[in-house]
């Protein structure tokens, strides 16, 4: 229930609770579900904030991950980020979305993809700054399978044409591919949702020590966003991130490209044990790093 409405207390049938600065004006700022009304009075203020029970709340532009339109998708974000509603009230770690990816030529890092569907995954309420740097981002979502999942045939790529990982993630061909034509391979009624969040990686160059920032609108999962732990990345790295929540299952470390078969996949961490690769992740789900230039399974995500 956004914008201006009429308010009461009470009321039969469910209802839920309208947030507003001006109660001359009746101007919503928001809405919470039912579930929450014991938090707030009914005629006080909490936060500078005035709020009130509202009888018969619309629920309509309330759906689910899986089962909205990409329209509706767009607009539960955009109320969500205008009005400040935590979206973890009606989605979960573990929702899946299917989404029709257009096709991607070669582009430089090895590898072409065909038109197909993919699953998108919510791995984890929150957990990124937006690139405002004072906005946490609603999910982190990002693919469950590696490419080509529905066709039963592996497309996988490389970090770098040449086996470096100087520059770490920010110089990586790779990171290029997530923020260009992965992000334009997107359907562009979905696009809108994608927010570009700040990014922390090790420096890579062999380096022991030493973070990059980046700015990106998709990229690869760092190690300890992966297993919690490092085993090969920077120990700075680590120490600045946090587990995806999705991945602390170990289950789904374990990426396919069909039914059956799965494969090692990239990740953004460059390996600290010297300049020429980064971190990966066995096809049994345990932690490895190899050569920039082998060719691997890939699997980004976002944040929305």
């Amino acid at each position: 229930m956004i914008g201006k409405t009429n308010v009461g207390g009470g009321g039969s049938g469910d209802y839920g609770w309208g947030q507003y600065t001006d109660p001359s004006q009746k101007t919503f700022l928001g809405f919470v579900t039912s579930n929450k009304a014991d938090a707030y009075p009914d005629d006080g203020t909490k936060g500078g904030k005035y709020y009130v029970k509202i009888s018969q709340p619309d629920p309509t532009w309330i759906v689910t991950w899986s089962g909205g339109t990409d329209a509706q998708i767009v607009t539960m974000l955009d109320y969500a980020y205008t009005y400040g509603i935590d979206l973890s009230q009606y989605w979960s770690v573990g929702d899946e979305r299917t989404v029709a990816l257009s096709s991607m030529a070669a582009t430089g890092v090895g590898e072409s993809h065909a038109a197909q569907n993919i699953t998108l995954v919510l791995m984890n309420h929150g957990g990124k700054t937006l690139s405002d740097g004072t906005t946490a981002c609603q999910f982190i979502v990002g693919q469950k399978q590696i490419f080509n999942y529905s066709a039963n045939s592996l497309e996988a790529g490389y970090m770098n044409s040449s086996n470096t990982n100087t520059g770490g993630w920010s110089s990586s061909q790779r990171r290029t591919w997530c923020n260009n034509i992965y992000y334009n391979a997107m359907p562009s009624t979905l696009q809108p949702i994608f927010k570009q969040f700040i990014n922390i990686t090790g420096a890579g160059g062999g380096a022991a020590s030493g973070l990059q920032t980046t700015t990106d609108y998709f990229a690869l999962p760092a190690e300890k966003e992966i297993f919690g732990s490092r085993t090969y990345s920077q120990s700075d790295e680590a120490a600045a991130l946090t587990q995806f929540t999705y991945y602390a299952t170990s289950v789904n470390r374990i990426k396919y490209y069909s039914s059956s078969s799965a494969y090692y996949w990239w990740e953004r961490s460059p390996d600290s044990g010297g300049s020429e690769g980064f971190c990966l992740v066995n096809a049994n789900g345990s932690a490895n790093g190899y050569d920039a230039s082998s060719t691997n399974g890939v699997a980004p995500f976002g944040c929305i």
